[in-house]
């Protein structure tokens, strides 16, 4: 007869199960799906609007307002002759992009 002593299992088992369990390693693939499911039953609808008879991406929209946004804020640097100034113009440039981009969303989809 084999017998485990509680010193070999001990703490190092408790803390491995207790992580197991606080990641959620330990679920059934049943109650994953339902954790899934009921994430994604918040989105009512797709993010899309009729344009020109077909839907169309409502992000790709915003996302062509902010590079249109950025052209015009570059222009106008250059005009002034502040974009030679521009610390890191690529990471300048696209963090303008994704200002204009979400502001143009948050002003037109959000409610």
């Amino acid at each position: 007869m084999l017998v485990v002593s509680a010193t070999k299992i001990g703490p190092d088992l408790a803390v491995k199960a207790a992580d197991r369990q606080r990641f959620g390693i330990g679920m059934t693939r049943g109650v994953r799906r339902v954790a899934i499911a009921l994430v994604t039953a918040g989105c009512s609808h797709a993010p899309t609007m009729n344009l020109f008879g077909s839907y169309f991406p409502a992000w790709m929209l915003c996302a062509a307002v902010g590079i249109v946004a950025t052209v015009i804020i570059w222009w106008i640097l250059a005009m002034a002759g502040i974009h030679e100034y521009v610390i890191a113009p690529l990471l300048t440039y696209t963090g303008l992009a994704l200002s204009a981009a979400l502001l143009s969303w948050l002003l037109w989809f959000g409610h």
